[in-house]
């Protein structure tokens, strides 16, 4: 069963009618070839050190050859060309954990992402991390959407060795989650042993 694939797109825009222009022409290519654009924003909070870009896309795909078929089309091309005259980016490509099914989507609620770039620079820490967050994460049901440090720079540059893109059902979970007692004393271990700059955003109501 193939695993969804998350292009994310960190973009400076310096012109904004040409890449206007651009984000009508793609948005059914995207479509084309089964994706999806769940986010695509200027208003991110940085939760945690520094963002370099102005505004971030965040596109799913059924999977990484359908993504990379995109990316490739000669469809895109000049789509791409387009893009690349009216902004700069750096655009990533992951794909998700083994096992990973498609979000779990709430009508009735608007999903909150957070994304990080991370260095570890100390690993001794992971083992207990890993035992004691998952659980919580499940109590607040958290996503898990990709991390790790297997994934592709198409353009541009990505700040860190690793990432990790998670989905919250709403702001208020994420809110509760993040800045909560549960994931508190987690937080404070993951900060002291990594270098990272974290973004929180709304995704688009499916």
């Amino acid at each position: 069963m193939s695993r969804p694939a998350y292009m994310i797109v960190a973009i400076d825009v310096h012109d904004s009618a040409a890449f206007g222009r651009y984000a009508v022409q793609v948005t059914p290519l995207i479509q084309e070839f089964g994706g999806k654009v769940l986010a695509a924003t200027q208003n991110f909070c940085v939760e945690h050190g520094n963002w370099p870009r102005q505004r971030l896309a965040l596109i799913r795909f059924p999977s990484l050859a359908q993504a990379e078929g995109f990316y490739g089309s000669p469809a895109y091309q000049p789509m791409k060309a387009l893009r690349e005259s009216a902004s700069e980016a750096d655009l990533i490509l992951v794909e998700s954990p083994q096992g990973q099914s498609v979000e779990v989507s709430d009508d009735a609620a608007m999903p909150h992402y957070l994304l990080g770039a991370t260095t570890v620079t100390d690993p001794s820490w992971i083992e207990a991390y890993m035992q004691k967050v998952p659980p919580i994460s499940a109590r607040f049901g958290v996503q898990g959407l990709a991390m790790g440090n297997e994934f592709s720079v198409l353009e541009g540059a990505w700040p860190r060795d690793g990432l990790v893109l998670l989905r919250f059902p709403s702001e208020a979970v994420f809110q509760a989650f993040w800045y909560g007692e549960e994931y508190r004393a987690m937080k404070a271990l993951r900060e002291a042993n990594t270098i990272a700059d974290h973004i929180s955003f709304a995704g688009l109501v499916d």
